[in-house]
């Protein structure tokens, strides 16, 4: 007799578990499965940074919901996030000055809990900070970054508490369809029977994908972090990106910096399941060499670590979410771009209204599958 559940998840990072954590609170029966283990993959090396700008409205509509979720987590999910605030500067250029400032008085406009900042204004946040060829920037009090492992895990506790099976080290094999509909996934240990498959397997998504023949054009890129810490006295300073200059940093315990690229150049495509894995203290004192043209108290700052991982990219950088059209039954929540933990349980939230009503939320439609299908 085959296994049954009202929802196959694939991928047990934080949109896979946030998934399963919705779909259980709304009374389906729930199989969880992944590979490997709980946030094995780019989940549990994400920085997890939770901040709402961004030059797409799109995005930042979500990400400003995305903030507020963590910040109020306890009011709504189970178990901690670790969510810390620290505020967060997005320098902007002053070719983008003018199309900055009217995004951000049109999300202020809809509650979102950001300001324009001068250079000066910016020099007074943070006294060290050269604001050379910038023309201001945007400020966010609430952002600040969560633990994406912890995240991962209290939505899966909390999913398991009401009934759902999370099965660590079972391997999605397959996809099944049958007369075009899907009927389940065929694992490494047996066939599950279901009506609705979540593909939410990151970099894997593509290949479960193109194995039921409605291919994705996801790829893995490598990405890394460098982690220094700064000797002596050190001030508190929020989280801070800057695209021109290639880089964005969020502060960790004081004194000690999550250092990451924003070049994508070293966006380097990889093999998810054969990567190389270093990361130098050479390389890591390139990435602080770089932010310390901005911020001088990262001059000597030393390496103390690393995280090696990969983005699922698309081709516009934006996740998929949504149904598949050409295979009912088949949800895509893959190709996040290095986006997904910010949105995790936003996206959670949609995949349970899917399943529950057959409709996804209208703030989604930027990110539906269609926009890549002939």
């Amino acid at each position: 007799m085959h296994e049954y559940a009202d929802v196959i998840v694939i991928g047990a990072g934080t949109t896979g578990t946030s998934a399963a954590w919705h779909l259980a609170r709304a009374g389906a029966s729930v199989r969880l499965l992944d590979k490997g283990a709980i946030a094995c993959g780019s989940s549990g090396a994400s920085p997890g940074i939770v901040r709402a700008y961004y030059a797409d409205l799109a995005l930042s509509h979500l990400a400003a919901q995305g903030v507020r979720a963590y910040r109020d987590w306890q009011q709504h999910y189970p178990g901690a996030c670790g969510y810390q605030r620290t505020g967060f500067l997005t320098g902007i250029p002053e070719h983008a000055q003018a199309a900055t400032q009217a995004n951000v008085a049109h999300l202020q406009a809809v509650g979102a809990a950001l300001e324009w900042l001068c250079t000066e204004q910016m020099r007074e946040r943070v006294p060290d900070l050269s604001t050379d060829g910038l023309a201001g920037a945007v400020y966010e009090p609430d952002a600040g970054y969560c633990d994406p492992r912890l995240t991962a895990r209290s939505f899966a506790a909390g999913a398991s508490a009401m009934g759902a099976v999370i099965e660590e080290g079972r391997a999605a094999r397959r996809i099944v369809r049958q007369a075009g509909r899907v009927i389940g996934v065929q694992t490494d240990s047996g066939f599950i029977a279901s009506g609705r498959v979540i593909n939410a397997a990151g970099p894997w998504a593509a290949a479960l994908a193109a194995e039921c023949s409605a291919p994705l054009p996801i790829h893995a890129t490598r990405h890394c972090v460098g982690i220094v810490e700064v000797c002596g006295t050190d001030q508190p300073m929020p989280g801070y990106c800057d695209r021109d200059a290639g880089f964005y940093l969020r502060p960790d315990s004081p004194g000690i910096y999550f250092i990451g690229s924003l070049s994508g150049a070293e966006g380097v495509p990889i093999d998810p399941d054969a990567f190389d894995r270093t990361f130098s203290d050479t390389q890591v004192l390139a990435y602080r060499d770089r932010a310390a043209q901005r911020l001088t108290r990262l001059l000597g700052a030393q390496p103390i670590g690393r995280r090696v991982s990969f983005f699922d990219d698309t081709p516009d950088g934006n996740p998929l979410l949504g149904p598949d059209p050409r295979a009912p039954g088949l949800m895509v929540a893959a190709g996040l771009s290095g986006h997904g933990f910010k949105f995790a349980p936003l996206f959670g939230q949609a995949i349970a209204q899917w399943v529950l009503t057959g409709e996804m939320p209208a703030a989604m439609a930027p990110f539906a599958p269609q926009r890549f299908i002939d």
